[in-house]
């Protein structure tokens, strides 16, 4: 016969690696930093701070069986349990065995909750707080069949609804008569718990939701055969021609609010010239965020060091990357423009649109969606998939999640309305992987589904051209020089004088152009292109525009000086003149390399009069936004296995314990130890105490032979 399980320190102890393991990983907190031994994880697994955290991990039945336990004594059995809900014991058997791997449950035929939800749960499943002034359970008992004879339909309408109960009428006056409710101490009417209770005969929950529901909606068919993984393929590579307009921050950037992130109205800009829905841009800028791609200096947005190794990538890599920093991302792109909760409006690329736990709920979404790859499954099916596993998200929260991730999702190829794509599938299995394997999946993955890249172009006198398939790479720069006018199984492009001076604008040789039609055209370049391009290329460039920020002028000699002088060399200045040089540093900062140089600068205005004292220093800017990378939540900082052998070796006394750590060990066993507490005056009082909690560096504790509780901070504090 196995000995009883007396505390939740007990419990642990009886765990199998396994076991340890998976608490480890669903509550990482616990091993931050290690604790010395297996009583010094129980007491922190039952600390507050722990405890509510590990709430957000629980799914809907095992919160049914949380708060039956926060109702139910101390130490119920495991079938009055399973009837306190509804349910049988084999029914609640998985969500208690996941509870007890928590540390949120110990005990066999003896089931106890920690103390912290059990005392902080103050009114679970709809009841009332527990008062001294509740009648007891035979009394309630009375009571209710006492008023069942007169009004049952009203006691069966309250019983499964919440305890406070609004309304002065009649009905009222009369269910306060018969001591259904009663009037709380700020006015408002309310069941008492016990009386709750017997209105449900007993039970705490009328059902048990064990099982996950179903995603349904419309059947998943397909008319061509092929045509769903044709589309994925094609969205992905549009997500990648919607990425590489992020070259064009060079010379046009978006600014940069105030608060951080990009102004809705460059955002409308920057979707209407890449021709494609707001959401849909901003899917692609937000996952290219939190890649690192993007970043800002407070005034503008560019590309980073980073974009420059992304883009020289193969395409499938670029995707890879871009919808792994989406699926592991913290922000919701979909909500850009809608307003918090204080009526301010979501800006792209800030912490406006950063939402905590989203990463955990759409992976969750997302291998949900795995698991019925027939059906397109509906946002009301979704939300209320994501309801049961996040029980305790808002409603609203858990409605903008569905729908964004249904959004975002098809904007980079893993979704089709409501449905995995092949993309997708694979996405979900890269969930469980490290980024090396993660990468080489979905990098391959794309590149099987993808037809072959397409390397000829087909030319017409209308100034069209033709890719009969996907461009290869070397062909995307004709998408800079000319119009999209069909995509599908071919893509078809026009060029006009519009889309030739947008790409020289931007940079682009026209004669490189015609170059690469020749080699890639089977006929010869149409002689009204080659007139265009050439036309434009000799009109452009007549009027010459650069970005300056500081202006700088002095005699040549001086200027001569400044240039080679060491301390300028940050500066990159730019002669226009023998006179005159320009740089992109601000004129605060050219002030100090100036002086730094030797030489004695003046600031002036644009008037060339001398300037106030306060344009001499560095023109101020916003921060750069911290969330450039996405930033994991809580994560083991050693592998679960390493982590758990460490504790068992501290266990069989290999580490000697610290303050601390004894302090969590004599909480867990609830037992007693002598404390010094040290004084004002450096003096050190000892005092039999039982160690009752350790949060936040304080210690909860209670003398042997006294009543009152006291608290002191642990750095005061001494054992022997």
């Amino acid at each position: 016969m196995s000995a009883v399980i007396r505390s939740l320190a007990d419990s642990l102890r009886r765990f199998g690696d396994d076991r340890l393991e998976a608490l480890l990983v669903a509550r990482p907190d616990l091993a931050s930093p290690l604790p010395k031994g297996l009583g010094p994880l129980a007491a922190r697994a039952a600390g507050a701070t722990s405890a509510r955290r590990a709430l957000g991990a629980l799914r809907l039945p095992e919160l049914h069986l949380v708060e039956a336990l926060a109702v139910l004594e101390d130490g119920t059995a495991p079938s009055a349990l399973a009837e306190s809900v509804s349910s049988d014991p084999a029914t609640i058997s998985p969500a208690l065995e996941r509870l007890t791997t928590l540390a949120l449950v110990w005990g066999e035929d003896e089931l106890h909750l920690i103390r912290p939800l059990r005392e902080g749960l103050r009114t679970p499943a709809g009841l009332a707080p527990a008062s001294a002034d509740d009648p007891s359970a035979e009394v309630a008992e009375r009571r209710v069949a006492a008023a069942r004879a007169s009004m049952p339909d009203v006691l069966e309408t309250l019983a499964w609804g919440p305890a406070t109960v609004e309304g002065h009428g009649r009905l009222a006056k009369e269910l306060r008569e018969v001591g259904i409710v009663v009037t709380g101490e700020d006015g408002t009417l309310h069941i008492p718990r016990s009386i709750h209770l017997a209105l449900r005969g007993g039970r705490v929950r009328r059902s048990h939701a064990a099982r996950r529901p179903v995603p349904d909606g419309p059947e998943v068919t397909e008319r061509i055969a092929g045509s769903r993984s044709a589309q994925a393929v094609e969205q992905a590579f549009e997500a990648l021609r919607l990425l590489s307009t992020v070259r064009g921050f060079d010379e046009d950037p978006p600014g940069v609010l105030r608060r951080g992130g990009i102004p809705q109205r460059d955002l409308r800009r920057l979707a209407d010239r890449a021709g494609a829905p707001v959401l849909t841009v901003a899917t692609v800028l937000q996952s290219a965020w939190q890649a690192g791609l993007i970043g800002h200096d407070g005034q503008e947005w560019h590309p980073t060091r980073d974009w420059d190794a992304h883009r020289v990538q193969a395409p499938e890599q670029r995707w890879t990357e871009l919808v792994l920093a989406w699926v592991h991302g913290h922000h919701l792109a979909a909500v850009v423009g809608t307003p918090d909760s204080s009526g301010t409006g979501r800006a792209l690329l800030s912490d406006l649109t950063r939402r905590d736990g989203v990463r955990t709920r759409r992976g969750s979404l997302l291998r949900t969606l795995r698991t019925c790859p027939g059906v397109h499954a509906t946002a009301d099916s979704l939300g209320l998939c994501l309801a049961w596993a996040f029980p305790l998200v808002p409603a609203d929260v858990i409605e903008e999640e569905t729908a964004a991730l249904l959004t975002e999702g098809e904007a980079l190829g893993v979704l089709d309305g409501g449905a995995l794509t092949v993309l997708g599938q694979e996405l979900v299995l890269a969930l469980d992987e490290d980024v090396t394997e993660a990468d080489a999946r979905l990098a391959g993955a794309l590149r099987a589904a993808a037809p072959v890249p397409v390397d000829e172009v087909l030319l017409d006198a209308d100034l069209t051209a033709v890719v009969p398939g996907r461009p290869a790479e070397r062909l995307l720069p004709l998408l800079d020089w000319a119009e999209v006018v069909s995509r599908g199984g071919a893509l078809t492009l026009r060029f006009s004088t519009t889309s030739v001076r947008r790409a020289l604008g931007a940079g682009r040789d026209a004669e490189a152009l015609l170059v690469l039609l020749e080699d890639a055209s089977r006929s010869p370049v149409p002689q009204a292109l080659t007139y265009l391009l050439r036309d434009e290329q000799r009109r452009h460039g007549r009027v010459q525009v650069s970005r300056a920020t500081t202006v700088l002028t002095a005699e040549p000699e001086v200027l001569d000086l400044l240039q080679v002088a060491p301390e300028a060399s940050a500066l990159a200045v730019h002669r226009l003149a023998p006179t005159v040089a320009v740089t992109l540093s601000d004129p605060g900062f050219a002030l100090q390399v100036a002086r730094q140089a030797g030489l004695s600068p003046q600031a002036v205005g644009p008037d060339g009069r001398p300037a106030g004292p306060e344009l001499a220093h560095s023109l101020p800017g916003g921060p750069v936004d911290p969330d450039l990378v996405t930033v994991d939540g809580p994560e083991l900082r050693v592998p679960a296995p390493e982590a758990v052998a460490r504790i068992r070796a501290a266990e069989e006394g290999a580490t000697d314990l610290s303050v601390t750590d004894r302090l969590l060990d004599a909480i867990a066993h609830e037992g007693e130890l002598p404390l010094g507490i040290v004084d004002g005056r450096g003096g050190v009082i000892v005092k039999q105490v039982r160690p009752l909690s350790l949060e936040g560096g304080r210690l909860r504790a209670r003398e042997r032979g006294h009543d009152e509780e006291f608290t002191v901070l642990v750095h005061r504090v001494t054992l022997g």
